[in-house]
């Protein structure tokens, strides 16, 4: 049984609470097997714009260390606005009360218990926990509110397959983690066909997204698409063969954001996200009408002057490396989707793909049914983290690479 509804409606609180969105698009709403496809058209509508004054504003480049950054990876904030910062280069966790005040700090550099060494972020979880997980020891760590150890899980591999990024919450006492597939044959046979085996063809080794229990072990994949393209190229022969394996520029790559509400994936090759709930059963599926752009050579031309490789230099480094990328398969359009967001009200935050150098980001904004609301254009040197009450939270970061924790208000259109 399929129903389609077509409308206009004006939605009530999606994005901040308290205040009432722009009203929506037109969109077409399709069910079917108890999946809600909710297709936008797309407009050139502003959401909202974020106050040009943070507050408050945490991190310095000289003071005390605990505002001193070395790498945020996540930031959260708990019931009384308190603020949980990640943070990696120094391996701990801080927590700052909502005026930016320093409460606390736990966890250290190490590999021992409630230490880290690849920090990749900490959560608040429905019950006053906060959840930290580490990639390289492939280990969960739960604390309680004041920083006291309760516990720890090793992740689990999934059928051989190693490579694990865990990424956040995916419903109360649940974990999301990416896995990633590489299918070889023993690396001793043959380096080079066994690299092909896994990076060749027409399709770059899939990626998964689990769900975990908090004490490391696997419960079901929610998603699976297609990782990062890669390109192998080798010179040279026997004991001085080298193996070149390259990212292929503009190559989509998945991406997944997790809550206590469930889980939002999409597979970053168009402007279309899957929505599962706390189950990890798929509820909706929320698609823009719009196709990604189309790559040209100047899109190529600009990924390489702006990507840092210290070999492109001049001018005649950039042309080569730009014909050598063009015998890259190169994808004929651009990413879609490269990151997204839950508000803390049910809406869904998708941020567009965006070249090196680009001096805002794009993040288009959907109501907690799907629908389409509008964008909200972020500089590009602030990375959010966090979207509710009114405000987002997130990453600043100056022209001297100084991080500062940062929430903005979220001043909607026409108001």
């Amino acid at each position: 049984m399929r129903r389609i509804v077509h409308g206009i409606a004006a939605l009530a609180l999606v994005g901040c609470d308290g205040d009432r969105p722009p009203a929506a698009p037109a969109a077409e709403v399709t069910d079917s097997a108890g999946v809600s496809i909710v297709t936008s058209l797309p407009t050139g509508a502003v959401y909202a714009e974020l106050g040009a004054e943070p507050s408050p504003s945490i991190g310095a480049l000289e003071g005390p260390e605990e505002i001193l950054f070395d790498g945020i990876v996540s930031v959260v904030r708990d019931d009384d606005g308190n603020l949980i910062v990640a943070d990696n280069g120094a391996g701990e966790i801080r927590v700052f009360d909502a005026e930016g005040g320093h409460l606390r700090s736990f966890g250290s550099r190490g590999d021992g218990p409630g230490e880290f060494q690849a920090l990749v972020g900490a959560w608040l979880f429905a019950d006053g926990s906060i959840v930290a997980a580490d990639r390289r020891l492939q280990r969960i760590s739960r604390f309680d509110p004041r920083g006291t150890l309760l516990g720890t899980g090793a992740l689990a591999g999934v059928e051989g397959m190693g490579m694990i990024t865990p990424v956040g919450p995916a419903g109360p006492a649940i974990f999301l983690s990416r896995v990633r597939s590489l299918t070889m044959r023993g690396i001793s046979e043959s380096p080079l066909e066994s690299l092909e085996e896994a990076f060749g063809g027409d399709e770059a080794p899939p990626e998964y997204f689990v769900r975990y229990r908090l004490d490391g072990a696997p419960i079901d994949t929610v998603a699976r698409h297609p990782g990062v393209k890669m390109s192998l190229s080798a010179s040279g022969s026997g004991n001085r063969m080298s193996l070149d394996l390259l990212r292929v520029p503009f190559s989509p790559e998945p991406t997944a954001h997790g809550s206590h509400r469930g889980v939002v994936v999409t597979a970053g090759t168009r402007y279309e996200v899957g929505v599962f709930d706390d189950t990890g059963a798929l509820i909706r599926i929320v698609r823009l009408a719009e196709p990604p752009a189309p790559r040209t050579d100047e899109h190529l031309e600009a990924y390489v002057r702006n990507s840092g490789n210290p070999f492109a230099q001049d001018e005649a480094s950039i042309r080569t490396m730009v014909a050598n990328y063009r015998e890259m398969p190169l994808p004929e359009t651009l990413p879609a989707y490269t990151d997204l967001r839950t508000s803390d009200s049910g809406g869904l935050w998708a941020r567009r793909y965006h070249l090196r150098g680009a001096p805002a980001f794009r993040w288009d904004v959907f109501g907690a049914d799907g629908r389409y609301l509008g964008r909200v254009d972020v500089p590009s040197s602030f990375a959010v983290e966090e979207v509710g009450r009114g405000q987002v939270v997130g990453v600043g970061t100056d022209e001297f690479g100084v991080e500062r924790v940062q929430v903005r208000e979220l001043i909607l259109s026409g108001r």
